[in-house]
């Protein structure tokens, strides 16, 4: 399609598939209607994605009644209500087939450079019709089915004609295409094209009657039901493709330091933080109801990932954090009630994705996705935790709710779960729960790369504290505020994580170069190796001396080699004399490997910085 009006051209090409079906027989189609559609469709989608020209006959009068720029956004309008009105149907695969039409025609509109900005605001407009379709308000004109309330938002008559008999479905597909489009949008870099992107999301976001939703999912909650089966899997369906749209699009931003507070970026962050309230609300029965379900599964870790990419992306006031951290406590599926202690090594990610992975049992599929979901949990309520109680946004004492010491209860709460106070009468117990905790918990993520540098690097935003108990009486607010950053400071000590980590990857230095060397996670192992070189250098005693468990020899997705399982070691707490000849070991191996690579230049970054902290590190082994 080279030359011409792209729209007119486009909008004749889906017209002749659709107009020949009458109305009634693409709302309840036979059998053999639904084949041609088919095929109609398939037809239609390969022309589109072969950019082969179609010859259309130009209309002069509609130049003359419209105006050809008039005629083009028509052509687009009607184009877009023709294939939004087939998503109504229910063949699944006529709706995937008319999905795909729509981001081929955003793709071809992007490459011609004209009328995309009108395709995208179209679109957001019959997802704002959509829901208001599917959460009709008691009082309705019976001629328009708007109530009087939505009547400055009255839109197009084209788009409306279409999207009368909208549902939940309709809007869930809607968000996908949307997500698609966007999929794509990410691939050309374009900033100018994203920005669209967003104003348009943003204001179709602010436009939706929100409150019409939460109306029908107050009376799910309620009822416990939303009607029929079909109806109540259909807003659950809606749900979670609404949520993940929201990761999506969150995924997407690029926030620039001191960038103004209107730009797209900033105002579809704030607008996504605006309806986490709303969608954990809606989801929450999901999650109760149908625990240990996939849906369940799905909603909850999609829900976690969204706030933990929002903390990354955004500036989230104090008030919302803390919101966010009584949520984990209260609703997340109790997974914040778990104790670490009680976390042992299990391989229950190597085979997830592969093949082998439906030979594991229910019982060992459901295990695998509540450590992934405990994970989220543990990592998003640290982070929201370490935000308020070590930020400088949020140490002052200007804030009128107190933020900051309600975060230091929910904190103190989640350490009394872990490591009860009655074990901090005997130092030599709570040094070695510590120890236990802290190896528990690096455990928990090392199964999850990018999300294990993700915490290690969180945690290292803790300040060290005195290593002595403080000598203070139970019971008031400053005494347990005390009490839980010296907890803190001895549960998460840097080196002392450092120390298991190494462990854990049984001090194979070629499992810390592929880290290095990775793609998604490498400069996050490089930033978390410089500044645990630059604890360790700090604190040497402790990384020479430290105690470890003698359980380097349990199972471990991250060894290399074969070693001796020794289930008498693996119960037995003792020093362990060879720790710190192995860690040595593996760090300069780890400095001859990165040197020899740099050396051929075939390090994939410049790692001058690394090898300075290691050659430090090296001294202080070499010093008597």
């Amino acid at each position: 399609m080279a030359t011409g009006n792209l729209a007119s051209r486009l909008h004749l090409l889906i017209d002749r598939c659709v107009r020949q079906y009458p109305e009634r027989e693409v709302t309840s189609p036979t059998k053999e209607t639904e084949k041609d559609l088919l095929l109609s469709l398939s037809q239609v989608l390969r022309e589109i994605q072969s950019g082969e020209e179609t010859v259309v006959d130009h209309d002069e009068t509609a130049d003359a009644l419209y105006g050809p720029k008039s005629k083009e956004y028509l052509c687009l309008e009607r184009l877009v209500a023709d294939l939004v009105g087939l998503l109504g149907m229910k063949n699944v695969h006529i709706k995937h087939l008319a999905g795909n039409i729509l981001v081929e025609v955003s793709e071809s509109l992007v490459e011609s450079g004209s009328q995309w900005d009108e395709f995208i605001r179209l679109l957001c407009e019959c997802l704002r019709l959509a829901v208001i379709y599917t959460c009709p308000i008691p009082a309705v004109s019976s001629e328009t089915g708007f109530g009087s309330q939505d009547l400055r938002f009255l839109g197009s008559d084209v788009l409306k004609c279409k999207l009368e008999k909208a549902n939940w479905s309709t809007v869930s597909d809607i968000f996908r295409i949307l997500r698609n489009i966007l999929k794509r949008l990410s691939q050309e870099e374009n900033k100018e094209l994203l920005d669209v992107y967003l104003e348009s999301v943003n204001s179709t976001l602010a436009k939706v009657p929100w409150c019409r939703v939460d109306t029908v999912f107050s009376h799910q909650r309620q009822s416990g039901t939303l009607g029929s089966t079909a109806n109540c899997e259909e807003a659950t369906m809606f749900l979670g493709n609404f949520v993940q749209f929201l990761c999506s699009m969150v995924q997407q931003v690029h926030v620039v330091e001191d960038s103004d507070d209107f730009e797209p970026s900033h105002l579809i962050l704030q607008k996504t933080i605006e309806l986490v309230p709303d969608l954990l609300r809606w989801c929450q029965p999901n999650l109760e109801s149908q625990s240990g379900s996939c849906m369940s599964r799905y909603l909850g870790h999609k829900l976690l990932v969204l706030m933990i990419r929002l903390t990354d992306k955004s500036n989230i006031k104090c008030t919302i954090l803390l919101s966010w951290l009584q949520y984990l406590q209260r609703d997340s599926q109790g997974f914040l009630q778990h104790t670490l202690t009680k976390f042992k090594p299990v391989q229950d990610n190597c085979l997830e994705g592969s093949p082998f992975f439906v030979s594991l049992s229910d019982k060992e599929v459901n295990e695998t996705h509540s450590n992934h979901l405990h994970r989220l949990s543990v990592f998003l309520f640290l982070r929201c935790s370490f935000t308020l109680l070590y930020s400088s946004r949020h140490t002052d004492k200007q804030c009128e709710f107190d933020c900051r010491k309600k975060a230091m209860a929910e904190m103190f709460k989640w350490i009394e779960r872990q490591i009860p106070g009655n074990t901090f009468s005997d130092h030599r117990i709570y040094s070695k729960k510590s120890v236990e905790f802290s190896a528990s918990f690096v455990r928990l993520f090392m199964h999850e790369d990018d999300l294990l540098f993700k915490v290690l690097l969180q945690l290292l935003s803790v300040p060290l504290h005195r290593q002595e108990l403080p000598n203070v009486e139970w019971g008031s607010l400053e005494d347990e505020e005390q009490i839980t950053l010296f907890r803190l400071s001895t549960l998460f000590n840097p080196v002392t994580l450092f120390c298991i980590f190494l462990s854990e990857l049984h001090y194979d230095h070629q499992v810390l170069l592929d880290y290095l060397i990775s793609k998604d996670i490498g400069a996050s192992c490089a930033e978390y190796l410089l500044r645990c070189l630059r604890a360790v250098c700090d604190s040497w005693t402790l990384f020479v001396e430290f105690p470890f468990e003698g359980s380097t020899n349990a199972s471990s997705p991250k060894r290399r080699k074969v070693l001796p399982e020794t289930s008498e070691v693996e119960q037995n707490w003792r020093l362990h004399p060879q720790a710190f000849e192995d860690a040595k070991d593996c760090l300069l191996s780890l400095q001859n490997s990165v040197v020899k690579l740099h050396q051929k230049k075939l390090f994939p970054y410049n790692p001058e910085a690394l090898l300075r902290r290691l050659s430090r590190f090296q001294e202080l082994c070499l010093s008597p």
